[in-house]
């Protein structure tokens, strides 16, 4: 059976697609949603990933871990597992690990342990654009260590350019600005052609959203903070943790904006906004000039007019009308991207990976340096030997000896040690 599970990977959450068999691609969940809060809770032999262990740090379970991306820079942090202490790097790879043992159990149908699958298991990373080359680096090489060769890396921006560029959404000869939002951070990427590599970066900081996005997201903390006075609340990460939400709302905006909001700590609030008061916040808001500021500067760099860029806004809480008419007013072309280009780009990395039969694709080894030829010399001339005096009357001659060099002396190899690498223990399965 050929299958394979993509993960894509972000600051806060990794998310599960997979393929069998040539089947459509499809999410790989567990009760509601293929998508998991990067939350880590061990002790003793009991290891829980996900909204089970984000409920335990919210608690301040000392067994407990977030912020995985900032508590990896710390060499001194470990965990035990067990009985065997590991550093808290590995916290990642035990979580996506059992993820794919149920995969192997409840969607393929094995009994087999993931041990005996990890050689040839065809994995696949989709990086979202929060992570950094060295995070991607160490993930990457947390599988590898472990015994996973066939792993590759998706490049999910391409492959979106490219499904754009076929719908004639997006000209070929033109540049590409990509804006991503994502906890209320903006990411700007410049690339010169749909092919090409980023040509450039910026980020900005709480501009990570339509405005009106940010103003409803803040207003339902205010209401919840005031309808649950006990609540301890960090209000900038709850803003950021709503805005996909809120922009879901916006969708279909009503004079009356209610419902029930989940916050980080997976609980659910009641709340009720009235869209008039959204309306009235919107207009002290006065930010564009600074997104305006940050895509000129790059532009510049690029050495780019604005007429030969196409900016694509590519996250939902900027792929709004709102949004896009503020840069209309200044840029000449500004697309938002749907949710059945997401869908069709995703479609089209699949194809791509069945097509490849499931196999990762062999890195292009390093050329050596090619190393200059000396210009060739003409031979130095052969020196005059005097000629031998010839013998005398009567004398022996013994014939010359020719002396042969002896060979050097043939030393035994030192041993080489080889430490044979030890995988990571299985993890437990959900429920044990």
């Amino acid at each position: 059976m050929k299958f394979c599970v993509l993960t894509k990977i972000s600051k806060r959450s990794v998310s599960f697609w997979y393929q069998s068999d040539n089947n459509a691609y499809a999410p790989l969940s567990i009760k509601e949603s293929n998508e998991i809060p990067l939350y880590f809770y061990v002790n003793g032999n009991d290891f829980i990933f996900g909204s089970a262990a984000r409920d335990r740090f919210n608690r301040h379970d000392p067994h407990a871990y977030g912020r995985y991306f900032e508590i990896i820079k710390d060499p001194s942090k470990h965990f035990s597992i067990y009985g065997n202490k590991k550093p808290v790097k590995q916290l990642f790879y035990y979580g996506i690990e059992q993820y794919l043992s149920y995969f192997l159990n409840t969607v393929l149908y094995k009994t087999d342990s993931i041990e005996s699958y990890r050689q040839n298991f065809p994995l696949r990373f989709l990086f979202d654009t929060d992570i950094e080359d060295n995070e991607k680096s160490l993930i990457e090489h947390l599988f590898k260590e472990a015994g996973y060769f066939n792993l590759d890396r998706v490049f999910y921006n391409r492959t979106l350019f490219q499904v754009l560029s076929e719908r004639g959404i997006i000209p070929k000869d033109k540049a590409v600005l990509l804006l991503s939002g994502i906890d209320d951070v903006l990411y700007l990427k410049l690339y010169k052609n749909i092919s090409a590599d980023p040509i450039g970066t910026q980020r900005l900081e709480g501009q990570g959203a339509d405005p009106r996005v940010k103003i409803l997201a803040d207003m339902i903390v205010e209401y919840i903070i005031l309808q649950n006075s006990y609540l301890s609340i960090d209000k900038d990460l709850e803003i950021a943790v709503l805005l996909p939400f809120c922009a879901s709302l916006l969708e279909n905006i009503v004079p009356i904006i209610k419902g029930d909001a989940e916050l980080s700590d997976g609980n659910k609030y009641w709340f009720r906004v009235n869209e008039r008061s959204l309306s009235d916040r919107l207009q002290y808001y006065s930010n564009d000039n600074l997104i305006y500021s940050a895509i000129d500067e790059l532009l510049k760099t690029g050495s780019l007019l604005e007429e030969n860029v196409f900016i694509l806004l590519g996250t939902e809480e900027i792929s709004t009308s709102y949004f896009s008419t503020k840069l209309l007013k200044k840029y000449r072309y500004v697309k938002e991207v749907q949710a059945s280009d997401i869908a069709d780009t995703m479609k089209s990395i699949f194809a791509e990976i069945a097509y490849s039969n499931y196999s990762a694709k062999p890195k292009e080894p390093t050329a050596p340096p090619v190393l200059p030829i000396a210009a060739a010399r003409p031979p130095l001339p052969a020196p005059k030997v005097p000629p031998p005096l010839p013998p005398k009357k009567g004398s022996h001659v013994a014939p010359a000896q020719v002396i042969i060099p002896k060979l050097p002396e043939m030393k035994a190899p030192n041993p080489v040690k080889v430490n044979p690498v030890k995988l990571p223990p299985l993890p437990p399965k959900k429920g044990s």
